[in-house]
């Protein structure tokens, strides 16, 4: 549904300033001035290193094989050695984190 509203140039582009100084749409910002609910200012997307993406994904493909195995051969399975790569698999996630929360702060 539409609703018009007459104004003049100098209010509309103040108010679509505004809205976009909160990084929502005009027609959320004013819905919500209209409601009466403050508008929160919405956080901004990240970008992520494609780079860190891929390695993420092998992280877990190596991951969900290391379960599916411990799943299918119980028997076989040394959990001693899968808690270990458990713990080098989370050790690695840390270090990866750390790198790009430092590349987010610069």
């Amino acid at each position: 549904m539409w609703v018009k509203l007459r104004t003049t140039p100098d209010e509309r582009a103040a108010w679509y300033a505004k809205a976009a100084a909160k990084g929502v749409s005009f027609s959320e910002f004013a819905r919500s001035a209209i409601d009466g609910v403050t508008v929160r200012q919405r956080s901004q997307l990240r970008s992520i290193d494609p780079a860190l993406l891929r390695q993420l994904a092998r992280v877990g493909n190596n991951l969900n094989q290391l379960a599916r195995w411990a799943n299918r051969d119980q028997q076989y399975a040394d959990r001693v050695a899968i808690m270990g790569q458990l713990m080098g698999i989370e050790r690695e996630l840390m270090r990866l984190r750390q790198i790009h929360e430092v590349r987010d702060v610069d």
